[in-house]
């Protein structure tokens, strides 16, 4: 079986909150049989911090697209590259989450 990397916005008072509806979200969607290669695979999430400098959100998702695609990572970064790992989590604002990572498929 593959993967797929995936980056998914959902809103929520808490970081669980946003993750419990994204992942809702992603199988009523792409349907529980696994192997959708999207956050719907993910049964747990991990909060990440990027650098002070990226503020925005669209700063924020080149960000994490990067931390997806570069194939030498950071050995800090390259548990976000198994597709078993948690999700991985930035906070854009107040209530709005980014998650992202690599599902099977």
């Amino acid at each position: 079986m593959g993967a797929e990397t995936f980056l998914v916005t959902a809103t929520g008072s808490t970081l669980s909150e946003a993750f419990h509806q994204a992942v809702a979200e992603a199988r009523a969607e792409y349907g529980q049989g696994g192997y959708t290669g999207t956050l719907a695979e993910k049964d747990a999430v991990r909060p990440v911090f990027p650098p002070s400098s990226l503020s925005d959100a669209q700063a924020l998702r080149q960000w994490a697209t990067h931390l997806l695609l570069t194939e030498d990572p950071d050995p800090a970064w390259a548990w976000i590259a198994d597709k078993w790992s948690p999700a991985a989590a930035v906070r854009l604002d107040a209530t709005t989450w980014l998650f992202f990572g690599w599902a099977s498929s």
